[in-house]
């Protein structure tokens, strides 16, 4: 584990509390950042994002899932139900603290954070897919079709929560694998794990699918060969962690590493472009009264806002 001696340590909070910190920046100043998208070929959709020396790489990969009948107990269904899963991986290069077997818990901490980050149905409803066609090979005239037009809007209505991912309602649905790996690290790993993802499932394309039902309940799929025919997801809803921590008396955001190791207490709250709270994560070993709390959950939202607005112009310029 890394260590910062007392004299750095009394350094860092004396020019927080002055709200002058060590890099020139005051408390709710937020560093400069790069985001690039589709820096994996194979993936479905990538990111790399960059904040300051902190660099991190996500790739994006789309699989059809079959839900299986015989599953009855809801806890199995829960885990069946997932549509996005998460997986962080700290590489040993980054940072000391990853070598070996410190960044296990690490990973661990970083892939559930994300997980509650996008657990809100509201927020898996806003990563809108059109529908695949379902048809029938036998459709050989008009009645035909327009049964087949009705089992279509049954299925887009019934399907519930996950409708923006359901293939066939209920039998088979998309699920993103959503993989991360820390390249570099200085601080603020949170937000900058949030911003990435956010930013690969923006660049995400997912191939279009015709459900076909044959004989006897068998259902195929056949798969558009046009690259161009795809589907994207509308991340308009997609929140981002914005973490606040506390050092002395006060509380900063976007910390350095320096910073985070004279951390009391920390607060990473989830936005969305509404200003809406997606998730809150206490960390630090140090309480929180309500009085900061409140300001923190405050300031994040007009910085997760913020952060938003220039995530946006910034992806629709890059596919521009």
């Amino acid at each position: 584990m890394q260590k910062i001696s007392p004299s750095e340590s009394l350094f860092i909070q004396q020019g927080v509390e002055n709200n002058i910190r060590s890099d020139g920046r005051n408390r709710v100043d937020y560093r400069n950042f790069a985001i690039e998208t589709g820096e994996i070929i194979h993936a479905n959709g990538s990111a790399r994002v960059k904040l300051s020396q902190t660099e991190v790489l996500v790739g994006v990969k789309a699989e059809i899932t079959h839900i299986q009948s015989e599953i009855t107990s809801n806890l199995q269904q829960s885990d069946t139900s997932k549509r996005l899963v998460f997986s962080v991986n700290c590489c040993p290069s980054a940072s000391p603290e990853f070598e070996g077997k410190g960044s296990e818990f690490l990973n661990i901490e970083l892939s559930k954070q994300l997980e509650r980050l996008y657990s809100h149905p509201n927020v898996i409803k806003n990563l809108k897919l059109t529908n695949p066609i379902i048809s029938n090979n036998n459709n050989n005239n008009n009645n035909n079709k327009i049964k087949e037009e009705e089992e279509i809007k049954d299925i887009i209505t019934n399907s519930g929560d996950d409708n923006c991912f359901s293939i066939v309602s209920g039998k088979y649905y998309w699920t993103l694998y959503v993989d991360a790996i820390v390249l570099d690290s200085d601080g603020n790993l949170f937000d900058a794990l949030s911003i990435a993802c956010r930013s690969a499932l923006d660049n995400t394309r997912i191939p279009r699918v015709k459900a076909i039902q044959g004989e006897y309940e068998e259902i195929t799929f056949e798969v558009s060969d046009d690259p161009e025919d795809t589907l994207s997801l509308s991340i308009d809803n997609v929140p981002i962690c914005v973490t606040l921590t506390k050092i002395g008396n006060q509380f900063v955001i976007d910390t350095t590493l320096q910073e985070e190791l004279c951390m009391n207490a920390r607060l990473t709250v989830g936005v969305n472009s509404l200003a809406n709270i997606c998730s809150i994560q206490k960390g630090g070993i140090d309480g929180l009264d309500p009085t900061t709390i409140n300001q923190m959950i405050n300031t994040a939202k007009v910085v997760g806002v913020k952060i938003l607005n220039i995530m946006d112009k910034t992806l629709k310029e890059i596919s521009n």
